[in-house]
């Protein structure tokens, strides 16, 4: 479907599809408008999360938020913030809560949802970037042939301000008008707050191959924001390799050019890896200063073994529960479950991780297979890879809009047909444990078959020029 604008009087015919029509009106909004509008829909989503809870009995505040409103009292009083049973995250996020004890409750939500925005502004900036690059590529490579480099720079401008606008505005609404991913932030849940920092070391990438002056420093810069992201969150760690290959000078087409890759790196994979070990260890090395090993162990180690058999999505999660009696899996049981999902990541990363002009499909499916295979899945996680998507819709065109609708209808059909047995299990005391199960293992094969339909559509093209314009 074209993204491109429609004259005002064709949004109102009639014969024109009702879908049609909505995001034609959309795209006739600023960027800015959609921005003011989303952030009046959150706003008032936090004012009704704190009614809600007065009133309710299934709170609208997310557990995980008031975990880290107690951690940031104990970071008050002087204490470390892993005194509060169950805080599992950096420190930084109870620094950032302090405001919810000296203010009002409800801040930490603000700003949770503030960056909700931001990476909406970063995912229009990373999918206009690409266009534009792309654009610019397109044109050059044909005409220099014909001598009319001029006439391809006025087009690559002219049309930069228009398709490519048009499509990265449509991107970042996708972000900003998903319910889910607004709900979870105005729930309190801080995974925007990792997600903009995830997007942003994929900004920096993409915009060091768009310029040359500076292109070290922002590769530099991407490997500290990359680095800070691993702190805060585990998950942006399986992103590294693809972000390495996708600087080298040759392709990766086996392991020994892999292991050659490791040895011999070249000047920018070096900054890459240089920018992400000083902020890691910087940041690490300073909460681990203030608060030891306790902190190593709650916010890092502890997620290696973690279970969780209350409310979670994953396929593994009647194993646990059955082996919940302490009785622990074996090591052959252990490999069993991590190898189909390392040898997706490998794949993935060495199909679509070594083009800059991919990364942001890689990163996506990476962490869409780190989610839907991880030994603990919560609606939280989604996150991860809802905001790396609008980053990929330019080159999954081929889907139409009806089949859309219904990939997104799956995949929130699976997700209701478990909530349904994890409700009554919650606040009925229902044994539900085995349809919870049985729920988990549909969810994992619908999301399977989701991700294979997405692979299967999705196309990287050279920017789509008219040509007629330029002769």
């Amino acid at each position: 479907m074209s993204l491109t604008n429609t004259a005002s009087k064709n949004i109102v015919q009639p014969s024109q599809p009702f879908l049609r029509r909505c995001l034609t009106l959309l795209l006739e909004l600023s960027f800015r408008t959609h921005l003011l509008i989303s952030i009046a829909l959150r706003l008032l989503l936090i004012t009704y999360g704190h009614w809600h809870d007065a009133h309710s009995e299934v709170p609208y505040t997310d557990i995980d938020y008031k975990v880290v409103t107690d951690g940031a009292r104990h970071v008050l009083k002087g204490e470390t913030p892993f005194n509060r049973h169950t805080y599992r995250y950096s420190p930084i996020l109870a620094y950032m809560q302090i405001p919810n004890v000296l203010l009002h409750p409800v801040i930490g939500k603000v700003i949770y949802a503030a960056f909700d925005i931001f990476v909406a502004i970063l995912i229009y900036m990373l999918v206009r970037l690409q266009l534009q690059v792309q654009c610019r590529k397109a044109v050059h490579a044909l005409l220099s042939k014909f001598g009319k480099i001029r006439s391809a720079q006025h087009y690559s401008e002219t049309d930069a301000r228009n398709r490519p606008e048009n499509i990265a505005r449509a991107s970042a609404c996708f972000w900003l008008y998903n319910p889910l991913t607004a709900i979870i932030s105005t729930r309190g849940n801080g995974d925007s707050f990792s997600s903009f920092f995830v997007i942003l070391a994929v900004y920096l990438l993409v915009k060091s191959e768009d310029t040359e002056r500076g292109a070290n420093w922002l590769i530099f810069a991407a490997g500290l924001v990359h680095g800070f992201a691993i702190h805060l969150r585990l998950y942006p760690l399986l992103f590294s390799l693809a972000y390495y290959l996708c600087l080298s000078r040759s392709l990766t087409r086996s392991a020994r050019d892999l292991l050659r890759q490791l040895i011999f790196p070249s000047y920018k994979q070096v900054l890459l890896v240089v920018g992400t070990c000083v902020a890691l260890f910087a940041v690490t090395g300073f909460f681990y200063f203030l608060y030891g090993w306790q902190y190593i162990y709650e916010a890092y180690l502890y997620h290696f073994v973690r279970r969780d058999v209350r409310h979670n999505f994953s396929l593994y999660f009647l194993v646990q529960y059955l082996s919940g009696n302490g009785t622990e899996m074996s090591l052959v049981e252990k490999l069993l479950i991590l190898a189909p999902q390392l040898f997706l990541l490998l794949y993935l990363t060495f199909s679509f991780g070594q083009f800059r002009q991919t990364l942001t499909f890689c990163v996506f499916a990476l962490a869409f297979v780190m989610v839907t295979f991880n030994s603990v899945v919560t609606s939280q996680y989604f996150v991860w890879y809802l905001a790396l998507l609008p980053l990929c819709l330019n080159n999954l065109q081929s889907i139409s809009v009806m089949r859309a609708i219904s990939y997104f209808s799956m995949w929130l059909l699976a997700q209701g047909l478990w909530l349904l047995p994890a409700y009554l299990f919650e606040f009925k005391t229902w044994n539900t444990f085995y349809w919870i199960g049985a729920q988990g293992v549909l969810f994992f094969l619908i999301n399977n078959y989701l991700l294979m339909r997405l692979i299967e559509h999705y196309s990287f093209t050279s920017f789509k020029v008219n040509f007629k314009k330029l002769f």
